[in-house]
């Protein structure tokens, strides 16, 4: 008989600390994959992990499930120091502290979410489920402690569990977000993981930590969509440094340098010959060709890192000097973006022509940053857009365009907007290339982009949009630029 299991798992509080990788955003809803993991760590500690193998082997080897996840909220970030992992060689404790960001995602209600498998289980295997479910202690962090149940479940009885439902999707990497799902071998994996740990630390395994080099890396990236929920494309910060730690401003006019100079270093830090690529790369040469240096070669689906630089705004004394740079990835690929911020930790840029260049340093988020990683209905442009075209100073043209801007950076939704060429930032500068005398002014253009119309904005949409936004045809090396006038 066909029907759904389901997996329910109720928090002790309504705080969840899990995240997508070292330092990254805060993860929600939790993966299938996370569960998964809870699962085995809840029954191996109970003793019963041989029993429940053959019914976790029944589970990975499942369709992705539906999610069904309380109203969330981000919570206040915040630094924690610890003590680094030296095997305590240094007896002061003190000296070798080192930070590290927590940042909890808030549950809005009651703190349950629910995973839902549509399947045909035998009796067997939904006891081995059952009896896994009822092993779990925690969901997230060691401080998310959690337990859980599992049952089946018809499909009318679905309707009535109260909560925003998240449905994997597949097809397309626009317009949602990736989740880490197991897969059959998953369970393998997790105990070959947890075996190198042990014989990592030696004899004593009363500390069971995972090395990054050794963490589980069987599982598939699952495409999650919710109706009318605001989803972020997966981002990655750095700060532009001098040697000596302090901020190293670049200009706003030489924004497509800054981009190229990170650029070149991306291509670099992937080549297969002096670099790392990610694991699991087929062809790295194309890869980095094309997803890491944005070449399309006649691509009309074109997926590639994004390159953005970020003025300095947020406060009345902001003089719109560049001091950070942001990567943004197609959604879908936030494993190589976090495997590319990893390789760019603390690498110095090249500049053209010699001189001192900044070193990147890896941020984990700031005022200014917030400004445009937010989510709101009304933002505005921060650098100029550059149009899909020339709007030959028709206003019916420049509409049409700018429709087709966003429609190519994914934002496709009702709205409103006005544009010109004044910047909406105070030490913004305008959208114009030359002066009335036909001097150049402003940003620095690629050449291939100088005969295209460019334009301010400010847009109203229709729901809220989330955080960042890169639109028009320069997106993908800071043009078009937006921050949220209204942050939360």
């Amino acid at each position: 008989m066909s029907g759904y299991l389901l997996i329910t798992v109720h928090w002790l509080d309504d705080r969840y600390h899990g995240v997508i990788g070292r330092g990254g955003p805060p993860e929600w809803p939790p993966s299938p994959f996370r569960l998964f993991q809870a699962l085995v760590a809840g029954v191996a500690r109970a003793g019963k992990l041989d029993t429940s193998a053959p019914s976790l082997r029944w589970l990975e080897s499942l369709p992705a499930p539906m999610i069904i996840a309380p109203n969330s909220r981000p919570g206040q970030a915040a630094t924690h120091f610890v003590p680094n992992n030296d095997g305590d060689r240094v007896p002061d404790r003190q000296g070798r502290l080192t930070g590290k960001k927590f940042q909890p995602t808030i549950m809005l209600g009651d703190p349950t979410l629910h995973y839902l498998w549509a399947c045909q289980p035998a009796q067997e295997e939904t006891q081995g489920v059952v009896a896994a479910a009822r092993s779990l202690i925690c969901l997230g962090l060691g401080v998310d402690m959690a337990f859980a149940d599992a049952r089946l479940v018809a499909e009318e009885q679905i309707n009535s569990i109260p909560g925003i439902r998240w449905l994997p999707k597949s097809g397309t990497s626009d317009g949602g977000r990736t989740l880490r799902v197991p897969r059959v071998g998953s369970l393998d994996d997790i105990l070959r993981s947890h075996q190198a740990s042990l014989q990592r630390i030696g004899d004593d395994s009363s500390r069971p930590i995972l090395s990054a080099t050794e963490r589980p890396r069987v599982f598939r990236g699952v495409l999650y969509t919710a109706p009318g929920f605001p989803l972020a494309r997966p981002y990655q910060v750095f700060a532009l440094r001098r040697v000596d730690g302090e901020f190293f401003p670049e200009t706003q006019a030489r924004l497509i340098h800054i981009a190229g100079m990170v650029r070149h270093a991306a291509i670099k830090a992937m080549d297969a010959k002096n670099g790392f690529p990610p694991p699991g790369v087929q062809d790295p040469k194309k890869w980095v060709d094309n997803f890491v240096a944005g070449h399309r070669n006649g691509r009309e689906n074109h997926l590639q890192f994004s390159y953005v630089p970020l003025p300095s705004i947020g406060h009345e004394h902001a003089d719109f000097g560049i001091r950070r740079v942001m990567i943004v990835a197609p959604n879908g690929h936030e494993a190589d973006l976090q495997h590319l911020a990893e390789q760019l930790d603390g690498r110095e840029l090249k500049r053209e022509g010699g001189g001192e260049a900044p070193i990147l340093e890896y941020l984990r988020g700031d005022g200014v940053t917030r400004q445009y990683t937010g989510s709101s209905k009304r933002w505005r442009t921060v650098t100029p857009v550059i149009l899909p075209g020339c709007d030959d100073r028709k206003p019916a043209k420049a509409k049409k365009l700018l429709y087709a801007a966003l429609r190519q950076s994914g934002v496709d939704q009702p709205c409103q907007f006005v544009w010109g060429p004044v910047p909406n930032f105070p030490n913004g500068l305008s959208a114009h290339s030359r002066d009335r005398q036909g001097r150049p002014i402003g940003y620095f253009r690629p050449d291939h982009l100088r005969r295209f119309t460019a334009v301010h904005a400010c847009f109203e949409f229709e729901n809220r949009q989330q955080g960042p936004l890169v639109i028009g045809a320069g997106r993908h090396y800071g043009f078009g630029l937006l921050a949220a006038v209204d942050d939360v």
